[in-house]
């Protein structure tokens, strides 16, 4: 049994012990304030009744604790790991950024141009004309052997693949 599915049971194994022992409290509540219970029994049976809607409500609460705990770990793991692919991925750019012999400059437009940023956009953002960015990525192009942002962005995706199965 896989760790995600053992998270999964014990919060909703919390969930049934809880709704469980509400209900059964608001039917005793009810008894309580009305006088008409929906089974008849000793006092004795329904103050066992009340102990154990006490220890399900802890127990049910526990569960559901200990699940969000489980939970919050692993989604600590999953943001480190993100962090740890991110690292990676832009190692990996750089180094396809390397052979293509690109500027420090036009290492910048290209990482922006494939974001996904207009040329506009670029520009404001490096504090440059748009023709400064069509001329630096008319470089990127040529040196990526590329006609397009499309095509650089193919062109890096499938440099990052061939990169991962050597």
């Amino acid at each position: 049994m896989n760790k995600w599915f053992k998270k999964e049971a014990m919060f909703k194994a919390g969930i049934a012990v809880y709704a469980i022992s509400a209900l059964t409290f608001v039917i005793e509540l009810i008894g309580e304030i009305t006088g008409y219970y929906i089974f008849s029994a000793s006092w004795v049976v329904h103050e066992i009744t009340a102990l154990i809607t006490l220890f399900g409500f802890i127990l049910g609460g526990l569960l559901i604790w200990q699940s969000h705990r489980l939970f919050l770990r692993r989604h600590q793991e999953v943001k480190q790991n993100l962090r740890k692919a991110q690292g990676e991925f832009f190692r990996m750019l750089e180094l396809q950024f390397d052979r293509w012999g690109l500027s420090a400059a036009e290492r910048d437009v290209a990482l922006l141009t494939v974001k996904g940023l207009s040329l506009a956009e670029i520009a404001k953002l490096r504090e440059t004309s748009e023709g400064t960015i069509k001329s630096q990525n008319n470089s990127i192009y040529k040196k990526a052997k590329v006609k397009s942002r499309t095509q650089l962005l193919g062109a890096l995706i499938e440099e990052l693949l061939i990169e991962e199965k050597k």
